[in-house]
């Protein structure tokens, strides 16, 4: 079990929380829990080192206000923790519940227990990238997750009929703790790895990636060329302000915008090439 590093974030006034939010998304935390007046970020402990909180509260917004304090929190059961913070909830007729939640009553569901990695579908911008997914065609697919954390959406994309599904992260235990809620799900031929983008050599006709802005920008051009013709991106992982920065990063990487849909201040964009 490992001990994390927890910061909190208060901040004012607090409808500002979703611009906060995505501020915070580009530092490497691993994780997020939203309280009254603000977010706690968590990050390993022997990995506090990443984080220099003047940098956090360096928020480029005048109409803002952030404060912080740390703590350090030893080695725990944190499935116990994400028990009482987590519940089920619903994307169309789907389900996302974790394994010691109740079964679903509606149509499909799937059991993912993040155990401390990001994308249980509760926040917004899983939720967005879970509604899309859902909206294509992945009967017969490839498809590739990068950044998949809990391998949610690559998980989806299979039960929803794709052919080859991949996930990548940056992150050894993130892949561990993917490749643990496909066998829940009883899908056990996606691959899962840390792989980059450059040792793939084949094409996808999807392509999923909620990150954060920075990574987004960095990694457009490798999408354009990575995707088959008529191949979908799906983008998430940022808040409004940066959707004009990504669409031209995109068209000038032949990609071209198709929608756009939101939640709590979170974006998604979906190109087609």
């Amino acid at each position: 079990m490992r001990a994390y590093r927890a910061y909190h974030f208060t901040i004012f006034p607090i409808d500002k929380l979703e611009i906060v939010s995505a501020w915070l998304f580009a530092f490497p935390f691993e994780s997020f829990v939203e309280h009254d007046n603000g977010v706690t970020a968590y990050i390993p402990k022997e990995e506090a080192h990443r984080i220099v909180l003047a940098d956090c509260l360096n928020i480029p917004f005048d109409d803002v206000k952030v404060s912080a304090t740390y703590e350090d929190m030893e080695a725990q059961n944190w499935n116990a923790v994400w028990e009482a913070q987590f519940q089920p909830i619903a994307v169309g007729d789907w389900t996302i519940r974790a394994s010691f939640h109740k079964p679903a009553t509606t149509k499909h569901e799937l059991i993912i227990d993040p155990q401390m990695s990001f994308g249980t579908g509760h926040h917004a911008t899983t939720q967005l990238m879970l509604e899309q997914i859902l909206k294509l065609n992945c009967k017969g697919a490839s498809v590739l997750d990068v950044g998949t954390g809990t391998g949610v959406l690559a998980i989806l994309a299979k039960k929803l009929g794709a052919a080859v599904v991949s996930g990548i992260d940056i992150e050894d235990w993130c892949v561990e703790n993917a490749k643990e809620n496909a066998s829940k799900n009883g899908v056990s031929d996606i691959s899962f790895s840390t792989n980059t983008l450059d040792l793939f050599d084949t094409k996808f006709e999807i392509l999923l990636a909620n990150i954060n802005r920075n990574v987004l920008l960095e990694h457009l051009p490798e999408y354009g060329k990575m995707l088959a013709k008529n191949g979908v991106l799906l983008l998430s992982g940022f808040h409004g302000r940066d959707v004009a920065l990504l669409c031209d990063v995109a068209n000038a990487n032949g990609l071209h915008f198709d929608c756009k849909t939101e939640k709590q201040g979170w974006i998604c964009l979906k190109f087609i090439i």
